[in-house]
């Protein structure tokens, strides 16, 4: 079971004499005491709680609490443990997510930057290199789904030079890391 710290905040605004007081109370789970399951539970009821925004038009809070499940899994896509490539699978949705929502809210650096960070944390997870091989095909699929998804997103703002560069970057850590597998992930 995490751990469970209780933060306590009382903001006090004077303007024009009208005193407000405003107690905010957050809950901090313990991150070294989360067990995998804490957390894909944790990220089961955000991404519950940011789909329902999305649905209702609430556009900018579905993109915080979808924002709030990518660092929830984030640190965990370093961390050995027997879903692994479960963590990875959703951190790329909720990233994507993310991106999606801010495009909607109209927060297009936001969204490119989402579009853009599941991206390179996959590049990343194969330049390591430490993974078995079944889990680097899975993840070169997926880097392939998001390399797309990046470029589309790119394309459509007319960031060709952008799309091309990060098209650059993305072969060469592919190619100097899984040859074999080049065309798979970057031929549509």
């Amino acid at each position: 079971m995490a751990g469970l710290d209780i933060a306590f905040r009382l903001n006090f605004n004077d303007n024009d004499n009208d005193n407000h007081y405003h107690l905010d109370i957050r809950e901090n789970t313990v991150a070294s005491k989360q067990t995998i399951q804490d957390v894909l539970n944790k990220w089961e009821f955000y991404t519950l709680q940011a789909d329902a925004c999305y649905h209702r038009g609430e556009f900018k809070e579905a993109s915080r609490r979808f924002s709030h499940t990518v660092e929830l899994l984030e640190p965990w896509l370093e961390k050995e443990h027997k879903q692994r490539w479960k963590v990875v699978r959703l951190f790329v949705i909720s990233c994507h997510n993310s991106a999606h929502a801010s495009g909607k809210f109209g927060r297009h650096k936001e969204a490119e930057y989402y579009y853009s960070h599941a991206h390179f944390r996959l590049l990343s997870l194969i330049a390591a290199k430490q993974h078995s091989g079944s889990f680097m095909e899975k993840t070169l699929m997926e880097l392939r789904a998001t390399f797309l998804q990046l470029t589309d997103y790119l394309l459509g703002k007319n960031k060709l030079e952008l799309a091309a560069s990060i098209k650059e970057e993305s072969v060469r850590v592919v190619s100097k890391c899984y040859l074999n597998h080049l065309d798979d992930v970057f031929t549509a």
